[in-house]
């Protein structure tokens, strides 16, 4: 009989309602989703936002959770694979690492287990055929950033001490009236937008937006970015905003803004990959011989820890892959620096291209 299985079985039975327990040290991040499983929403812990992400109401028992674009995680063990990047093995280990069990007796020592939540069936879905529709729409209601109305685009990017002359993408566009819904679908207003088309490898994912006001600010919601969500059959991670073609040398960012800082200051194509999670997990492009990290300096690490997870995955790849990342301390005051601090602080020579190329 097949040692792995059993163990996998053994550890998928210690973990059946103590999963809170187990979330709880592997992803602190989901620490508020964990005090009100099922009905305290959250920010996505790939891509950001403040309320499309929720463990099941049995998160207990099952480990599992849902994000609006990302898809349904059914299971802790899928859960933990999507927010580290791990393959099923390192998440086993490191589930039964957390229960005590050993690999080699498949005893366990006793840890401290959170109340099990009852269980509820109601479950949301996603009408594929209806979102079809609605991407389309919302993409061909778009219009490029060039365009006359897309004025609040150019003055919020302007705002963010970008040049707000960007190429004309086919990926980045302009929504005059985009709707915005909270996290219960009450419709709360309408907003100029920018949007921003999420594609692994030829295939449109999704869809991300920014939602703005028509004197170029992010606009008062709770979450003024937000992506849509993806079909069914379709996975947001591993997926990017194509600004420009990869040729030999890619580089990658988190944000968009901070990857049009990378553009500007160095010319080179880049790719905003949306959070430290889905930076963790891109889809290197064939052809790519060389890429080039602008990740975050952040207080968690998760900047740092991302870039040096894809950088390893780069590397297994026979690509070559170098991180780029501000230079610290981080002053008391702030939680992050990012890439387009440098440029608005420092200067594209902060960049130091030669460096890097």
């Amino acid at each position: 009989m097949n040692t792995t299985a059993i163990e996998s079985d053994v550890v998928r039975n210690a973990a059946r309602g103590a999963w809170l327990s187990v979330l709880d040290s592997l992803a602190p991040e989901l620490e508020r989703a964990i005090e009100n499983p099922g009905r305290r929403h959250i920010g996505c812990p790939v891509h950001g936002g403040n309320d499309g992400f929720r463990l099941f109401r049995d998160a207990d028992i099952s480990g599992g959770g849902i994000c609006n674009s990302c898809g349904a995680k059914p299971d802790g063990f899928s859960l933990l694979m999507w927010l580290r990047g791990w393959s099923f093995p390192e998440a086993l280990s490191a589930v039964a690492n957390e229960l005590g069990i050993s690999t080699d007796s498949n005893h366990k020592k006793p840890i401290v287990k959170r109340k099990p939540v009852a269980f509820d069936n109601s479950k949301s879905s996603v009408d594929d055929a209806k979102l079809k529709v609605i991407l389309r729409t919302v993409w061909q209601e778009s219009k490029p950033i060039s365009h006359p109305e897309a004025e609040p685009v150019r003055i919020y990017l302007q705002s963010r001490g970008l040049d707000s002359f960007i190429p004309d993408w086919p990926s980045i566009r302009f929504h005059p009236n985009m709707q915005y819904r909270d996290e219960d679908g009450k419709l709360i207003g309408h907003f100029p937008a920018m949007l921003a088309l999420v594609e692994k490898g030829n295939e449109a994912i999704t869809i991300h937006r920014t939602f703005l006001t028509q004197d170029g600010r992010k606009a008062l919601v709770d979450s003024p970015k937000k992506m849509m969500p993806a079909l069914s059959n379709k996975l947001v991670v591993g997926s990017a905003i194509r600004l420009g073609n990869p040729g030999r040398v890619l580089c990658v960012a988190e944000g968009i803004e901070t990857a049009l800082a990378v553009l500007e200051a160095t010319g080179m194509v880049t790719w905003p990959l949306i959070s430290a999670t889905m930076m963790s997990q891109f889809l290197i492009p064939s052809g790519v011989e060389k890429l080039i990290i602008w990740s975050d300096l952040d207080r968690s690490f998760a900047g740092s820890f991302a870039a040096q997870k894809l950088a390893e995955r780069a590397k297994a790849q026979g690509v070559e892959a170098v991180i780029r990342e501000p230079k610290g301390p981080l002053p008391a005051d702030v939680k992050s620096i990012d890439w387009l601090d440098v440029l608005n602080q420092q200067g594209p020579n902060a960049f130091a291209l030669r460096s890097c190329a």
